[in-house]
């Protein structure tokens, strides 16, 4: 999944920005109070805002996210579990007294020993 660049961002909010402007400019023709409308748009305005600055934090966070993701992987723990998991792999023998060894025995199952 990619996430959206500020100019996909800001494409979209213009759509908002003139829908809402559409929305308001029939609204008044219809007789809504003119002091109203003048509140809408800048809550909408408020809205966009907060959609773009809550955007860019999750954009900020994903290199975090991916580096934890890529540590956790790169482990040994991880790395045994994934064999575990491997049809293909028919038994795997830690070697004893070695930090490997204890990982291996927190693995469930006799496939990693």
């Amino acid at each position: 999944m990619n996430l959206p660049t500020s100019d996909q961002v800001n494409s979209f909010l213009r759509h908002v920005y003139t829908s809402v402007g559409v929305g308001t400019t029939v609204t008044i023709f219809f007789g809504l109070d003119p002091n109203l409308a003048a509140k809408i748009a800048p809550a909408i305005h408020q809205i966009g805002d907060g959609v773009a600055s809550i955007i860019a934090g999750i954009t900020a966070l994903i290199p975090v996210a991916s580096g934890l993701y890529a540590a956790w992987t790169a482990s040994p723990f991880s790395k045994l579990l994934g064999m575990q998991k491997n049809p293909e792999i028919q038994k795997v023998t830690a070697v004893p007294g070695t930090p490997t060894a204890a990982l291996a025995a927190a693995i469930p199952g006799n496939k990693i020993t």
